[in-house]
């Protein structure tokens, strides 16, 4: 295989085929976490939890009432919860029909600074809960949601509880890939804070104590991104050595809606790809690396396969090992999300995910961050 090939090509050919061989090795890993997750705890209370609820919103007119509704109609638990909803300087009426609902223990800001972060960090300085929840404007969470939380809150005594999150599709060939590509992630970066290696959280679905809050807000990374608060966030926390926890239980499932056009699947991917140049977290990083190289070298053994037998074996060997490992991590959380997801399915999604996951990494390196019209 090596006569007649040049030195950057051997090196890339052997240095993909190590981040391939440590892509299958973290797969796996999470995979196993997985088979050991721990699922609904009973119910035990001890003492009571006050929660601070807090939602930034930018122009979600749409999505409010039925936010609300969903509010209005958690269960009651051992505790008590304020709802503070940060206006990030909306511009179509969505603070004036939030004004006119009736919600219990609402309080309303304005945020001073611009983006999502600086809207979330104004309401948390000024929350009085023990526990901090996070949501956004456009999730529906389910009735148990906030007992569920503080219920594993007082079960775990953990620092940080990182919740399940669902993109719901509209039926659409590209919304569907837009929910199963993100379920891959809700698994993946479930399956690391199993494995005490802690990747990835999504705002969407976060709860934390304000005292964590309080001294991991100081050493946060990411300052130049309007978004993103949650990953460098959980990396605080994890650098601190804090209790961080995954919620796996279906009382805890938030979902929200995908982003509707392969144009806004492109921009909210290139928008978190974005972000992970300022990572600093080095688990995060190799997580990152294989599994962009490994994608990259999948990609690289095709046209090589026609250049060389022994490189169109090597392809469909690698993509048969990345085929049923991927399998064997998404199959072990479809009862928890409650998602149909066929063997042949997602045979096709394997064929496409390297090339929009290269697309989207280029693009993440060479366009902008844009976030509710904003970069």
């Amino acid at each position: 295989m090596t006569e007649g090939c040049p030195i950057v090509w051997l090196i890339f050919f052997f240095a993909g085929a190590l981040f391939f061989l440590l892509y299958l090795l973290l797969i796996s890993a999470f995979a196993r976490r997985w088979c050991y997750h721990k699922g609904a705890l009973n119910e035990v209370w001890g003492r009571q939890t006050k929660i601070s609820l807090i939602v930034a919103y930018r122009n979600e007119a749409d999505f409010l009432p039925a936010f609300v509704d969903a509010i209005k109609r958690q269960e009651a638990f051992d505790g008590s919860f304020e709802l503070i909803a940060v206006n990030d300087h909306s511009d179509d009426g969505s603070e004036k029909l939030l004004s006119s609902q009736a919600i219990d223990h609402l309080i309303m800001l304005n945020a001073k600074g611009h983006g999502k972060k600086n809207a979330l960090r104004e309401a948390i300085e000024m929350s009085r809960g023990e526990l901090i929840v996070t949501s956004d404007a456009d999730c529906i969470p389910p009735d148990s949601w906030l007992k569920t939380l503080a219920l594993w809150y007082q079960g775990t005594g953990a620092d940080m509880l990182v919740g399940p999150v669902k993109m719901i599709p509209d039926g659409s060939f590209s919304a569907y890939y837009d929910s199963i590509d993100y379920y891959s992630l809700q698994m993946s970066g479930a399956g690391a804070v199993m494995l005490g290696k802690p990747v990835f959280c999504s705002a969407a679905n976060l709860a934390f104590t304000k005292a964590a809050w309080d001294e991991a807000s100081g050493c946060m990374d990411g300052a130049k991104f309007a978004s993103g608060d949650d990953v460098f966030l959980l990396h605080a926390f994890k650098k601190l050595k804090k209790s961080i926890v995954f919620v796996s239980d279906k009382g805890a499932l938030v979902q929200t809606p995908v982003t509707g056009t392969v144009r806004g699947f492109f921009r909210q991917r290139v928008r978190w790809g974005g972000k992970s140049p300022a990572y600093k977290d080095s688990f995060s990083v190799l997580v990152a690396l294989s599994v962009l190289f490994a994608n990259l070298w999948l990609l690289a053994l095709i046209p090589a396969s026609f250049c060389r037998d022994i490189c169109f074996r090597i392809l469909i060997v690698a993509f048969t090992l990345k085929l049923l490992a991927d399998y064997s991590l998404l199959k072990t959380g479809r009862r928890l999300f409650s998602i149909s997801y066929p063997f042949a399915i997602h045979l096709l999604f394997s064929m496409i995910y390297p090339f929009v996951l290269c697309l989207t990494a280029f693009g993440a390196l060479m366009l902008p961050a844009r976030w509710k019209g904003r970069a």
